[in-house]
């Protein structure tokens, strides 16, 4: 065999058996860590998978207990002493070649091979990868609405489109419209959709013909129920004369001429086919019977013959506008790519599949600077249908280089979560196989569970069991009937015939922890909220801890539910026994967090101080009313910052309201600076530039917190792949097994119309019910099917997280068929029990509702390496850092918070000098400091301190009288310019070379009784006085002098030492 396939269920070992084949093979050959490609789908599982081949390489390097040794002597045939010695080599070459250690994501790997092919490709060297894609749509939107000055066709298509907006009661704005479906672009399986669009015009001329024969048909039905409305007001009767009163049938006439599409209820169906049983004898009704039923049974026929045709018709004129804008969206996105030199991380796998089909691929990868003779993929199932035709050439090349096993396929068709993303597990379930070679390919099952204590494991084997059945059944009859009815064909609907089952074959596992303890597993249908604190805190009696947790949510609002309760109790709780911090990604998202949203709503008011709705959010955070008009000082202070950059402007904001003091909060006070900072580094930044970048991105990116031992996890299930914990929580198990298109949340189907339709192509619909009765029916069973093996794929991965302990709440009146539901269903509890196979289950009633629970809910597993003994700290914040945390400014702080000490002689200079530089009166030195405090620079305390320093400073009667204001010049840190002479020979008196001007910290003139006299005066803030200082002074005394003014006098004022010095006259 050549290829090697594992399906790995969940605990089975799937990284074991990763890392174990990568270490057998460069233990049996050393120089091959060169040639091996290892891929995995996140980040994390690459350090993850590096660290341990690493680790255990060590292990049996130093001699040290390596669960793989035993392994490796047997199948290698070495003994102890050269298998330490072949690992210490693979260690050394592994270390001293890193970069060969090739372990990468999909996409990184695929970055690297076109980044080798620049040149080639035609890109900038110093090309980009961006990630997100928001941004870029945002400005392709708004530079296409731009365009239509230029473009008539577009111009006329936009016009229409913000038209028949109105008309449908949408919103207007266009931007939304243009934006509506440019999720769209980056799918992988639209690519090819896409690129056969049609034309705007052919486009709009199909969908208006489809919209004009469902309006005729729609107007023929109208017609025949206005006309029985005629008739009964004419006759003076109502619906309620019939029978049913005012739920009566014959309210379906009024249904029936307006413009609600609703089908008729099988009432209406069977009184369209009688008159017998209208209305009771002797009701005014009674004669329109007659002529009003043919009229009920033309509007059943025309309902039915027609009904496919309007719900198509619909559905047409619901996305078609926006359908045709894509080709433009996507060409205004190539076009800002190649003007800011980006490519879009989702665009590399086409960019390479087209390089690929014109050039050898073998020597496509060689150039890579790897030679690669064997391949490992993990999470395989994930893999897309384009990812795995760049990679089919290689793989092939390498098998047919080497009868050893080249390549090595790991993953688990139930843990297929990723299909919205372009995974595709029909590849791993058969289509891999056979694009291989059937012969050479060898799939194996791993059947026994490593994870997980027997009664989990039991109870996933079984309820699974029991819900692939019940749910296979209900799909399979769905089909039959939808092909009885011609909604699918035949064979497209035994196509779709046991896809769930086939999904699920051979799933059972053996669970191989028999030695820890039986396990836990609790199903609680409760009729409110799950009682998830109540739990936790009967999870930590039990002797687990905090980090033993994990909450698991479908949504990241259930997440974020879930958060808020838990830091509510966090909050309240003064029970040393139930002492835990929260780890989510929900609950600490940036823009969540009170002083962020003080801090943007602070800048906001910058750009406009009369914005009531931010200026309620200011008002709140600092305790005053909401409508609280700001004080004059704030005013200015917000106008102060207006002209300022983003980051200055955010510095000011928090010194001035001592945001920095807030310990709960400097995390997130952290999280928005350095989001500032990185915004403004890339860029010339404003505010509103900044502000608009925060819209769109910056207050939706989230802390990153590490876990710790008092810390409980909330994540979601697509992202708890890979994780596993003692203890899994899930509190709402209700997620729906086929989840519509409402309220704000669209889910948008390919599909191609059977009908005449089909001439406009694959077309993105909106699915939802009316998809089933219309040309699209086919797409629409056929998502169906998939949708279900989602969401039951995604309970499968929620389940089998937990280790020792699962906890399952199904709360009641959950909208639709839902994952819970069918659980509670297949279950079934009886009063003496709950069944599973060989699990005998107790079934409980208790104010939360009823619960089946199976095993015993002890304390942990023995611990391996641990002590298992975890004291409880006290955190009275959340989130919280180190207790000594501050925010760190750049710019100066002339006060410490902290410290009632005096400002550093340095600091004070500063502040004196800053007071000092435009005064010429003590008025106006009051005013610099009353400035200083409405910029932020100082808080009223520091102003008030530097007040009373001023004062001292100011008592001097000399100094007094230079801030009297009876000058009549004051110049301040104003420029004397040296002679050129002067400055080529370097002057005289001390002059440095190369200087041209001096710059005396204040002169002061008046007329005098014969002369003008003059005062200059340098200010030092140091405890010493030097000779320098005099020289200082002398030399811009001799050039006041020769300027022209004979009556000069000169003094140094040392400020800290309250001393005036006056300095005598050269030669005098």
């Amino acid at each position: 065999m050549r290829a090697k396939i594992l399906n790995a269920s969940a605990g089975s070992g799937k990284t074991y058996q990763l890392a174990y084949k990568y270490i057998h093979d460069v233990i049996e050959r050393p120089e091959l860590y060169r040639h091996i490609l290892a891929v995995t789908f996140t980040n994390k599982a690459t350090e993850e998978m590096k660290s341990r081949i690493l680790r255990e390489i060590h292990l049996l390097a130093s001699g040290g207990p390596s669960a793989y040794a035993e392994s490796l002597r047997r199948e290698l045939e070495l003994d102890e002493r050269t298998l330490r010695q072949r690992a210490r080599d693979v260690r050394s070459r592994i270390l001293h070649d890193y970069s060969h250690f090739t372990v990468l994501t999909i996409d990184t790997f695929f970055q690297r091979i076109l980044r080798a092919f620049i040149r080639e490709l035609g890109f900038d060297l110093d090309y980009n990868v961006e990630i997100e894609t928001e941004s870029l749509l945002a400005k392709s939107a708004d530079t296409l609405v731009e365009a239509i000055t230029e473009n008539r066709e577009l111009q006329r298509w936009l016009t229409d489109f913000v038209q028949e907006r109105i008309e449908d009661g949408r919103r207007w704005d266009i931007r939304d419209g243009i934006l509506a479906l440019s999720g769209e672009l980056f799918k992988e399986k639209n690519k090819e959709a896409l690129a056969r669009a049609l034309p705007k015009e052919e486009l709009r001329r199909l969908v208006g013909k489809a919209g004009e024969k469902a309006r005729a048909t729609r107007q023929l039905l109208q017609e025949k129920a206005r006309e029985a409305l005629r008739l009964m007001e004419e006759a003076g009767v109502s619906p309620s004369d019939f029978t049913g009163k005012s739920r009566s049938f014959a309210n379906y006439f009024l249904t029936a001429a307006g413009d609600e599409l609703k089908p008729p209820t099988a009432t209406v169906e069977r009184m369209s086919r009688t008159t017998e049983g209208w209305c009771a004898k002797g009701s005014p009704a009674q004669p329109l019977v007659a002529r009003l039923q043919p009229l009920l049974r033309d509007i059943c026929d025309i309902f039915r013959s027609n009904v496919r045709l309007w719900n198509t018709a619909v559905l047409l004129r619901e996305n078609y506008r926006s359908f045709a804008l894509l080709a433009d969206l996507y060409a205004q996105v190539q076009r800002l790519c190649d003007q800011e030199s980006t490519m879009l991380l989702s665009e590399t796998k086409y960019i390479l599949a087209e390089f690929i089909g014109h050039n050898d691929a073998p020597f496509i990868y060689e150039k890579v600077g790897n030679r690669f003779e064997r391949y490992m993929i993990d999470e395989f199932q994930d893999t897309s249908a384009r990812e795995w035709r760049n990679f089919l050439p290689l793989l092939r090349n390498a098998m047919a280089q080497s009868q050893d096993i080249s390549v090595f396929l790991v993953g688990d068709i139930k843990q297929s979560i990723y299909r919205w993303r372009g995974g595709d597990w029909k590849i791993l379930h058969n289509e891999a196989r056979n694009e291989l070679s059937p012969e050479d390919t060898e799939v194996v099952n791993l059947r026994d569970n490593w994870r997980s204590l027997p009664t989990v494991v039991g109870f996933n084997n079984r309820i699974m069991e029991r819900i692939v059945a019940a749910d296979n059944r209900s799909l399979n009859t769905m089909l039959d009937e939808a092909a009885d009815s011609g909604a699918i064909a035949a064979e497209r609907a035994a196509e779709l015939h046991d896809t769930l089952a086939a999904a699920y074959r051979d799933h059972t596992q053996t669970p191989r922890r028999l030695k820890d303890g039986p396990g836990y597993v609790s199903v609680t249908a409760c009729a409110g909220e799950p009682p998830v604190v109540a739990r936790i805190k009967e999870v930590l009696d039990r002797g687990f801890r905090p980090s033993d947790i994990l909450i698991l949510v479908r949504s990241a609002t259930d997440g974020a539910r879930i958060a808020a309760e838990l830091l509510r109790f966090k909050q309240e709780n003064r029970d040393e026994r139930y002492r835990f911090d929260v780890m989510t990604r929900e609950a600490l998202i940036v823009g969540n967090a009170p002083v962020a949203g003080f801090l943007i709503a602070a800048l906001r008011l910058t750009v406009n101080p009369d914005d009531s709705l931010n200026r309620a959010i200011y008002n709140r955070y600092l305790g005053r009313p909401f409508g609280a008009a700001l004080p004059d000082d704030e005013r200015d202070f917000c106008r102060a910052l207006r002209l300022l950059s983003p980051e200055e402007a955010f510095e000011r904001i928090v010194i001035r309201h001592h945001l920095a003091d807030r310990c709960d909060q400097t995390a997130y006070l952290q999280a928005v600076h350095e989001q500032l900072i990185a915004f403004c580094s890339g860029k010339i930044a404003d505010i509103p530039l900044f502000l608009r970048w925060w819209d769109e991105q910056g207050s939706g990116r989230s802390l990153s917190i590490e876990q710790g031992e008092r810390t409980v996890e909330i994540t979601t299930v697509h992202k708890a792949k890979g994780l596993e914990r003692p203890v899994v929580i899930i509190p709402y198990c209700s997620w729906q097994l086929d989840p519509k298109s409402s309220g704000n949340v669209t889910n948008i189907v390919w599909a191609e119309a059977s009908d005449e339709e089909a001439a406009i192509g694959q077309f993105p619909v909106r699915y939802k019910r009316a998809m089933a009765d219309s040309e699209f029916s086919e797409a629409y069973y056929r998502e169906l099917v998939y949708s279900h093996v989602d969401n039951i794929n995604l309970l499968y991965v929620a389940l089998t997280r937990a280790a020792e302990s699962l906890h399952v709440f199904i709360p009641s009146g959950g909208k639709g068929a839902n994952v819970g539901a069918l659980l509670w269903q297949v279950l079934a509890p009886e009063a003496d029990g709950c069944r599973l196979g060989e699990l005998e289950g107790r079934l409980t009633e208790s104010e939360a509702g009823q619960e089946c629970s199976f095993g015993s809910f002890d304390g942990p597993a023995p611990r391996k390496g641990g002590s298992g003994a975890v004291g409880h700290l006290l955190l009275e914040h959340y989130p919280t850092a180190m207790a000594d945390l501050r925010l760190r400014l750049p710019s100066q702080r002339y006060f410490e918070e902290e410290s009632d000490a005096l400002p550093s002689p340095r600091d004070f200079g500063i502040l004196m000098h800053k007071a000092f530089e435009h005064a010429t009166s003590e008025e106006e030195i009051r005013r610099s400091v009353a400035q200083m405090q409405t910029d932020g620079v100082l808080s009223g305390a520091e102003a008030e301190a530097l007040g009373q320093k001023l004062d001292e400073a100011l008592a001097d009667p000399v100094v007094r009288e230079w801030f009297t204001g009876e000058w009549q010049e004051v110049r301040t840190e104003s420029d004397i310019i040296l002679p050129a002479a002067e400055v080529r020979s370097g002057g005289t008196g001390g002059a440095t070379r190369g200087s041209v001007t001096r710059r005396p910290d204040r002169v002061m003139m008046r007329q005098g009784d014969t002369e003008r006299q003059v005062v200059v005066v340098d200010y030092k803030f140091g405890e010493h006085e030097t000779a320098g200082h005099r020289r200082q002074i002398g030399e811009y005394m001799r050039l006041l002098r020769e300027m022209g003014y004979d009556d000069v006098k000169g003094y140094l004022w040392y400020v800290r030492l309250r001393k005036v010095v006056e300095v005598p006259a050269a030669g005098r």
